[in-house]
């Protein structure tokens, strides 16, 4: 499980660090203002179908189908049903996407728009093929994983990220002198990387054996058994999108600055939830679908207590190191171009709030990877409409007191419900998922984590204090300084007070 979430993790490292590298470029190039929120808002609509069909859904339903026919029939049959769901999946996406663009460019020309409306739908216009290629990626990457090839698919994102960097400094001039016709370049750009991120993988798949083929049957079993199975996911993934959709739109009833706020705190939350959660989801699915294949279940238990285990040690110090070190992370990243001192207090308010959901969303994607390698996809459909409840709920209590702060908190709110009900859901499946042994992990890596925390805050104060305020060499000191000490307090105090998660980890990177 290490090495496999190493080898993934170290690709996916890559892709988020440039991914704040990107990140760091839009702040500067468009700041945390009407045009940003205007594009990262369009962006969440094509996204929406890129994790519904490309990497949730879709890959949900496909991979435990593709492992069976695998395991059981052999590559050909494999190969045979991968054809036909993506033939039948590159109609739907097409169909989609005529219908979707034309409706948008009739809405622009009969409607009376403000100006941030009109930017949004022609954003949106320009982007939504973009979910076209990567949905196929997706689809891509699931067949990958299941033939054991991790490092490739998770590559592919890291290309994206090269694209979108050069689109700022090489589309974006092209369309224009303001803001707000440059963002249009930024928006071709996406579809162009959606295209790089499908071409990527198509090699590796020629060399396991994927051969091209039409294969069109609506009748088809494995057409029809992936169906069967998308159907709630779909709804659940949708579910979690619409939580997105609704914090960016209810952002701009309290300041057209707070979706753009919201958005950066997000990205940086992705950097231990893609390396670490990510990553070792990725591994989980193909992994888990293949134990249920030869109905191992107390070995499908293990796997699962053992990855929970693995992301706790992990993600409960990234959590307090976050919210401990959130400003100043902010600042050093961000804080640039357009990007002022304001809009880095705005971000790190919604950080520190994003960042208490980062254990729970780990779990939850293991938990729900447990479903769906058994087949159960309506699960976690009907826990994902439960949490979009409750999402609502509390944006809509704590939006107008905290802002930025309230909306950030109501998704991590709706992240611990949703994690909790996805394990006792499980746990009643499998019989037992070893709750007492999780919880007192659990306690003890979160001790060792507050006296990290404690370490981080002195440091920090004391740099601080000691260098001169306002230069590259302070803002690089009062974030590299406090991680450097507090990673270090939080090793030792772990081999201390967590010794069997540490030394399970420590023996998988040595014999990785």
């Amino acid at each position: 499980m290490v090495r496999s979430t190493g080898a993934v993790g170290v690709a996916t490292m890559t892709s988020r660090v440039l991914g704040l590298v990107r990140e760091m470029i839009f702040a500067s190039f468009m700041g945390q203002g009407l045009e940003a929120s205007a594009f990262f808002y369009a962006f969440t609509i094509p996204n929406l179908f890129r994790r519904l069909l490309g990497e949730g859904a879709l890959s949900a339903a496909f991979v435990p189908v593709f492992t069976e026919r695998l395991h059981k029939e052999g590559r050909d049959a494999a190969w045979r049903a991968a054809n036909t769901v993506a033939s039948a999946v590159s109609v739907i996406l097409v169909a989609i996407a005529v219908l979707f663009i034309g409706g948008l460019l009739l809405v622009l020309a009969v409607a009376d728009m403000s100006g941030s409306q009109q930017l949004i739908v022609r954003l949106t216009a320009t982007m939504f093929p973009y979910m076209i290629f990567i949905c196929l990626a997706g689809l891509a990457m699931g067949v990958l994983n299941s033939m054991r090839h991790f490092f490739v698919p998770a590559f592919s994102p890291v290309l994206m990220n090269i694209v979108l960097i050069g689109s700022v400094y090489i589309l974006c001039p092209l369309f224009g002198r303001t803001l707000d016709s440059q963002v249009m370049g930024l928006a071709v750009g996406v579809l162009f990387g959606g295209v790089v991120q499908l071409a990527y993988q198509v090699p590796q798949l020629w060399r396991e054996g994927w051969r091209p083929r039409w294969s069109l049957n609506w009748r088809d079993e494995t057409l029809l058994q992936v169906g069967r199975l998308i159907t709630p996911s779909v709804i659940g993934v949708v579910a979690y999108q619409i939580n997105v959709i609704v914090a960016r739109t209810l952002g701009f009833l309290v300041g057209d600055y707070v979706p753009a706020a919201l958005n950066n705190a997000d990205r940086l939350m992705e950097l231990p939830l893609g390396v670490f959660s990510v990553s070792l989801a990725t591994y989980m699915l193909p992994t888990l679908s293949a134990i249920a294949a030869r109905d191992a279940m107390e070995e499908f238990r293990r796997e699962i207590g053992r990855a929970l285990r693995f992301l706790m040690v992990i993600t409960v110090p990234a959590t307090v190191g976050l919210i401990v070190l959130s400003e100043p992370i902010v600042r050093l990243l961000f804080e640039r171009g357009r990007f002022d001192a304001e809009s880095t207090g705005h971000c790190a308010f919604a950080l520190q709030f994003t960042a208490i959901g980062l254990s729970f969303y780990s779990g939850t994607s293991i938990l729900a990877r447990g479903f769906y390698a058994l087949k159960d996809t309506r699960t976690p459909m009907y826990v994902s409409l439960c949490s979009m409840a409750a999402n609502l709920a509390f944006s809509l209590c704590l939006m107008w007191p905290m802002k930025e702060g309230g909306l950030a908190l109501a998704n991590s709110l709706s992240a611990i419900l949703n994690s909790i009900i996805l394990f006792v859901l499980l746990r009643r499946r499998l019989g037992t998922l070893h709750g007492r042994l999780l919880a007192s992990g659990a306690a003890r890596v979160t001790v060792a984590a507050l006296i990290m925390a404690a370490a981080c805050w002195a440091t920090h104060h004391w740099l601080a204090d000691w260098l001169p305020p306002t230069t590259l060499a302070h803002n690089l000191a009062l974030v590299f300084g406090p991680i450097t000490v507090g990673a270090a307090v939080y090793f030792v105090a772990a081999l201390v007070l967590a010794r069997e998660e540490m030394r399970a980890i420590l023996h998988g990177y040595r014999h990785g």
